[in-house]
């Protein structure tokens, strides 16, 4: 049987992520999903988390990880 972690082994690894400064905000925030595979899932080497926040919208959600 899967295990509820499971989908964390699909995830890359964050310390690989590059994102161009020059996209837009939107871009950015896009961009960073499509190369984690996930916006509230992820994995740093080996510690691997999942960020729960409720009712908010994604976009307060992933300002929290990236740096606008």
């Amino acid at each position: 049987m899967e295990s509820d972690f499971s989908r964390f082994s699909k995830l890359k690894d964050i310390r690989d992520v590059e994102i161009l400064q020059e996209l837009s905000p939107a871009e950015k925030k896009k961009e960073y999903i499509r190369q984690t595979g996930s916006s509230t899932a992820h994995r740093v080497g080996n510690v691997e988390v999942e960020c729960a926040y409720g009712s908010m919208n994604l976009e307060k959600i992933l300002a929290d990880l990236i740096c606008k």
